[in-house]
C-alpha cells in the first residue's frame, strides 16, 4: 500500500499556493507547509476516489469535470462548488483562446508562406525563355540542371537537340565528352 509521501505534492507549487492565498508579509513554519501539503493531498486522493466513483457508476472510463463537480456535492462541499465553476470556466475560456491564437499563428504564417514565392514557384506552368534555358542546362561541373518541363511543341526541339549531341559525341573522342552524353541522355 502507498503512503501519502508516494503522492505529495511539489513543495514548490504548495509555497506559492499559499503565498497567492495569504496576505502579503505572512510568514509560514516549514511544519505549516508540510501539514497543508498533507491535507492537500489527502483531499486530491480522497476527491480523486469519489469522482472516480461517480464516473464508474455512469460506466464512463475517464473522470470528468461534471464526475468532479458531483464528487463535491457527495463529499458535502457545496459551498466551494461556484467558484470550483467559475475557476473551470475561466480556465476552459484560456485554453480557447490559447487554440485560437495558435490556429490564427498558423494561418498567418501560411499566409506569408504562400505569398513569399520561391523562384521555382514563379516558374511551374509558364513557358521559359531561351535564356532561362541556357541558365539551367548544364552546372560548371558539366552536372545536369533541373529537367526542363515538355509540352507538345518543344518535342520537336528536343529531337534535334538529341541529335546535335549524337553528332557532337561522334566527333569527339575526348573522355569528358563522352561523360557528358551520358548524362545529357539520361
Amino acid at each position: 500500500m502507498s503512503s501519502i509521501e508516494d503522492n505529495e505534492l511539489p513543495k514548490a507549487n504548495i509555497s506559492r499556493v499559499l503565498k497567492t492565498a495569504l496576505p502579503p508579509g505572512t510568514a509560514l513554519q516549514k511544519e505549516a507547509k508540510v501539514a497543508v501539503s498533507k491535507a492537500a493531498t489527502v483531499f486530491i486522493n480522497y476527491l480523486s476516489t469519489v469522482a472516480n466513483d461517480t464516473a464508474k457508476s455512469a460506466n464512463h472510463k475517464t473522470i470528468s469535470a461534471p464526475d468532479v463537480f458531483k464528487a463535491m456535492e457527495v463529499l458535502e462541499f457545496d459551498d466551494l462548488i461556484p467558484a470550483l465553476r467559475e475557476s473551470f470556466t475561466v480556465f476552459q475560456q484560456l485554453q480557447s483562446d490559447k487554440k485560437q491564437k495558435k490556429k490564427e499563428k498558423k494561418a498567418e504564417e501560411e499566409n506569408a508562406a504562400s505569398t513569399t514565392a520561391t523562384p521555382d514557384d514563379d516558374t511551374r506552368g509558364t513557358k521559359r525563355s531561351a535564356d532561362d534555358d541556357d541558365e539551367d542546362d548544364d552546372d560548371e561541373d558539366g552536372t545536369p540542371g533541373p529537367k526542363k518541363q515538355k509540352n507538345g511543341d518543344d518535342e520537336e526541339d528536343d529531337e534535334d537537340e538529341d541529335d546535335e549531341d549524337e553528332k557532337m559525341a561522334e566527333l569527339s573522342d575526348s573522355p569528358n565528352d563522352k561523360s557528358r552524353e551520358g548524362t545529357a541522355e539520361e
